[in-house]
């Protein structure tokens, strides 16, 4: 008994299983296209936070002067004076200790070097951010 088998054209087959791969491709493209669509690229930036700033002094000026009058006076026992001060300059409170007897300067703070530097940074925001420009 002998088996017949349909005779195939190669060439025909070829160009049915390309066709195929050729629809499958397109199929797939298309829905690569889809997904990238349909995904964003960036995440977005989630708002800030709102922070609240309370700008109030926590102390008046008169209850300064009088807690710096308090310290003056502990300290008079030690033969050492106390002085707080505005820079002229910069505008920044500024402490000094001082020897009450020889009136020689123990320590400031911010020291000096530190005050010109402010004062140098606070000119050259000047230069930069010129309210005329």
């Amino acid at each position: 008994m002998a088996i017949e088998l349909p005779t195939v054209n190669p060439r025909a087959s070829l160009a049915v299983v390309s066709n195929k791969v050729s629809d499958i491709l397109s199929a797939v493209k298309v829905k690569v296209k889809a997904e990238a669509v349909a995904k964003p690229l960036f995440k977005p930036v989630p708002a800030a936070p709102k922070i609240e700033i309370n700008r109030e002094p926590i102390i008046s000026s008169k209850e300064l002067a009088a807690k710096i009058a308090e310290l003056n006076e502990a300290v008079v026992s030690k033969n050492l004076a106390i002085a707080f001060i505005a820079d002229p300059a910069t505008g920044k409170d500024v402490v000094r200790v001082s020897n009450k007897s020889t009136g020689e300067l123990i320590r400031q703070m911010p020291s000096v070097e530190a005050l010109k530097a402010m004062q140098n940074i606070d000119h050259m925001m000047g230069l930069i951010f010129n309210d005329k420009s």
